[in-house]
């Protein structure tokens, strides 16, 4: 098990800070990260540069993520490039988020959902030719139709290939357990996301996700907010989890600082080696 993070996170964080990158993958890399999560978005155009980047930081990549529209785009086949990315760069498995819903998508709900199963299910078939593993998550938006346990649950029902990135706070959206969303997920999980919840802001410009009641759940040091993640990595553990794990703190303004402490939680109080 390594630990990853988003290089999303990573980049917002430098340029706040006025950073260079490289400055920064060494730091985070010294308190014990080995591997960088990161987006098609990212990587378009910069594929070499980032690539070499990474290399000469000692830092694999853990895997590819990516928002598509496949609901109003049922026809997309971009996936496959998406998929042939991840074969280059030598990530182990993309995750799909296929779209959103919004209020006036709602008449179609059900069509939508249905377009996105389709392109999903040939995505993993492609993945599947070709080796790649491809995944869904808990996708914290009130707009997703997979940010529940029967929401997601609907997506693994019609397509049995597809793998789950497991997000430890982002059924926080209907206030669900995430040690029983683990149970019953857990013979899919390929990748875990640790993401931890506060009940309040740390700091002014922190956004939180929005809940189904319209309370918010606001990112936190993994560690240090009220998911059970200790628990998780411990029973991943028990399942000779062989994938590895990803601090996440998208809306968390001191986001460097964050992650640095996430990594050392991770290691150090969870136990996980690197």
């Amino acid at each position: 098990m390594k630990i990853a993070a988003f290089y999303e996170n990573i980049i917002y964080g430098a340029e706040k800070e006025q950073a260079f990158i490289g400055d920064i993958l060494d730091e985070l890399k010294a308190e014990g990260l080995q591997m960088i999560y990161i987006s098609w978005d990212s990587l378009k155009g910069k594929e070499e540069e980032l690539m070499h980047l990474f290399g000469e930081k000692g830092l694999a990549v853990e895997g590819l993520h990516q928002h598509f529209d496949f609901g109003h785009h049922p026809e997309d086949e971009s996936y496959k490039e998406f998929i042939e990315l991840a074969l280059r760069v030598g990530a182990a498995n993309c995750l799909i988020v296929p779209g959103l819903l919004a209020k006036e998508d709602e008449g179609n709900r059900k069509e939508m959902i249905e377009n996105m199963i389709g392109v999903v299910k040939k995505a993993v078939e492609y993945g599947k030719e070709r080796g790649i593993l491809v995944c869904m998550e808990d996708y914290d938006s009130m707009a997703s139709p997979y940010n529940s346990v029967e929401g997601l649950s609907c997506f693994f029902e019609n397509i049995p290939e597809l793998k789950c990135a497991f997000d430890t706070g982002n059924f926080v959206c209907f206030k669900e357990d995430e040690e029983a969303a683990f149970s019953k997920f857990a013979d899919k999980i390929c990748t875990v996301h640790l993401k931890d919840r506060s009940h309040q802001a740390y700091m002014e410009g922190d956004r939180g996700c929005v809940c189904y009641d319209g309370s918010s759940a606001w990112s936190t040091p993994i560690g240090s907010g009220y998911i059970r993640i200790k628990e998780i990595l411990g029973r991943l553990k028990k399942r000779n989890y062989e994938g590895n794990v990803i601090v996440e703190l998208y809306g968390y303004e001191d986001i460097l600082e964050g992650i640095k402490q996430s990594i050392r939680w991770v290691r150090q109080q969870a136990g996980v080696n690197t």
